[in-house]
């Protein structure tokens, strides 16, 4: 991204700082231990969602992957105590259901890849430090409420909403409903930024007074409303 561009959008949030969301980011502390392993394409986008989980999730961590002469190390990716599982829709991935969850010694690990598709199996695929971390994925549920961009799969799901069904499953509900209400909040304001979603169809958190006199760089504007 531009720096012109960078400096009007929210450090921490990163939209346009009229449509910052950071009063609605939970701080949630749970026993499972969420490890991100992000493609550094990842890094940049301002629309990626596994780093809002990182600012709602108090035990979770990002580790960039992808940069030349940095490897990922499998001490990193344990605790001395619990099972350690990879979020991965692999042939032999085990579904995650109430008998399979009463079983995990605890705490867990949830290590979740974060990238494309084609990326991810890659990296799975050659990754020495995953090598004997379990499979797991998240049963069939409703469709992504990822509306800015196109899903690969029909049943595809973002970072986040794969973290947080599988959190919901793991440990907490309540959990997985503040994440996916975070997610709302998100791609609610970034497709009225677009001008794909009108203001009284944003519902979740609604806009706020002030975007209204700014334009989508963040600069004021007397133009009136964006739409």
């Amino acid at each position: 991204m531009r720096p012109g561009i960078r400096e009007h959008r929210c450090p921490r949030c990163e939209i346009r700082k009229p449509l910052c969301f950071c009063s609605h980011i939970p701080q949630i502390t749970l026993q499972t231990r969420v490890v991100i392993l992000m493609h550094t394409f990842e890094e940049p986008l301002t629309t990626n969602t596994a780093k809002l989980v990182n600012k709602a999730l108090l035990n979770s961590e990002i580790q960039i992957h992808g940069k030349k002469d940095e490897r990922l190390t499998a001490a990193s990716l344990h605790q001395t105590e619990g099972q350690s599982l990879l979020l991965y829709p692999s042939p032999f991935a085990v579904e995650l259901s109430p008998e399979f969850v009463a079983n995990l010694a605890r705490p867990t690990t949830l290590v979740v890849p974060d990238a494309n598709w084609r990326q991810t199996t890659k990296f799975v695929r050659r990754e020495p430090a995953l090598a004997g971390i379990p499979h797991v994925k998240i049963p069939l549920g409703l469709p992504s409420e990822y509306r800015l961009k196109t899903q690969r799969h029909e049943s595809g799901l973002c970072t986040l909403e794969a973290i947080a069904r599988a959190i919901g499953l793991l440990e907490s509900p309540q959990a997985q409903q503040k994440l996916e209400l975070l997610l709302r909040v998100m791609v609610e304001r970034t497709l009225w930024t677009r001008g794909k979603l009108p203001a009284d169809q944003c519902l979740t958190a609604g806009i706020p007074l002030a975007a209204f006199q700014h334009d989508q760089k963040g600069f004021p504007t007397t133009n009136g409303p964006i739409r």
